[in-house]
């Protein structure tokens, strides 16, 4: 699926599943947005890596999709750290339960990957959420305001 079909999608499924905070993605054009989406993984991990975590968790793509555009308007506060990190396990039970029924072993597997992504954000996340964003349209803003 070619980039632009893809944001298009996981714009659809935000709606759909009604995440929290969705209306953040209405801020930025479909151009931000595929810069600013990096699928599921810190922008630490090389290409490769956050392909292959995507692709092993695809019903999570839409929840990973929300968290950075929050992380890429990090205000470097903890308060809303937390609630990212928290709303990353929210969306993710939300996506779950949409996506599969009580019955099915698929929809509790997804819960506990959206828990545990959740929990490594806030163990690992912080410097990260603190240092400058790394998507292409903040390297382009910095490198405009350097002129």
């Amino acid at each position: 699926m070619n980039r632009l079909k893809e944001i298009k999608e996981l714009k659809r499924r935000a709606d759909e599943f009604q995440l929290e905070n969705r209306e953040i993605i209405g801020k930025y054009t479909m151009a931000e947005l595929c810069a600013i989406y990096n699928g599921i993984g810190p922008d630490s991990f090389p290409d490769w890596l956050r392909d292959v975590i995507s692709s092993l968790h695809p019903s999570l793509a839409v929840v990973a999709f929300i968290h950075d555009i929050e992380w890429h308007e990090s205000d470097g506060s903890k308060e809303k750290f937390a609630a990212s990190n928290a709303r990353f396990k929210t969306n993710g039970y939300r996506v779950a339960k949409a996506g599969y029924g009580w019955w099915n072993p698929l929809r509790y597997i997804v819960m506990n990957q959206a828990r545990r992504f959740g929990n490594l954000c806030q163990i690992f996340g912080w410097s990260a959420w603190c240092s400058p964003c790394e998507c292409t349209v903040c390297r382009k803003k910095r490198k405009s305001k350097g002129k």
